[in-house]
């Protein structure tokens, strides 16, 4: 895996489209991992069929979540569910993502000692896995201007695995400042 997991700074925004699941799973408890063991806060929006794979992961490499979440430094969310929010009939509610994220991340940055945020998403993966790539990419415009506001650093999954798309569209790619290869051993600056 790239640096660019373990060391991420504010404003950056990592995309990583894959098709091998493991890699994925491995590359969020990179990024989770490094982000905690720095006192960095956490919030991770997963999809409901990844949240045991990365919660075992993190439990696995000695991590106390139930202390973790206790503290506020770690919040586990459901990307399925949030999407049912963000988005109904096809349209999506920018208002109520930007505040419903905007205070998981404020109450994040209160509970980090050293006042930082990672978040991972995989809220515009399930959007483009729909067949909606024009609602992804108003999600990602909607994270940049969230990036900018709070200062955290993001990290996107894409599954391109069972999916109708065989790379990302470059509409989605150029929404991010770094991009991971799906090979994981590149990384591409797209922004910078």
């Amino acid at each position: 895996m790239h640096p660019i997991l373990t060391d991420s700074q504010p404003r950056h925004h990592i995309v990583f489209p894959y098709n091998d699941e493991e890699k994925a799973i491995n590359a969020v408890f990179l990024f989770a991992n490094s982000g905690l063991s720095k006192q960095e806060s956490v919030v991770l929006i997963m999809e409901d069929s990844h949240r045991k794979p990365i919660e075992g992961r993190l439990a696995a490499a000695g991590l106390d979540l139930a202390a973790l979440r206790a503290s506020g430094r770690l919040n586990c969310l459901s990307a399925n569910s949030l999407l049912n929010v963000f988005v109904r009939a096809g349209v999506f509610d920018e208002a109520v993502f930007k505040e419903t994220l905007t205070r998981a991340i404020v109450q994040a940055m209160g509970d980090s000692p050293v006042r930082k945020v990672r978040v991972f998403g995989e809220l515009v993966s399930l959007l483009l896995a729909a067949g909606e790539p024009e609602l992804a990419v108003r999600l990602e415009q909607s994270w940049n201007e969230l990036i900018d506001s709070q200062s955290i650093s993001l990290f996107c999954t894409y599954r391109l695995l069972d999916s109708k798309y065989d790379v990302l569209p470059d509409t989605l790619v150029h929404l991010h400042t770094h991009r991971l290869t799906p090979d994981c051993e590149r990384l591409e600056h797209e922004l910078e």
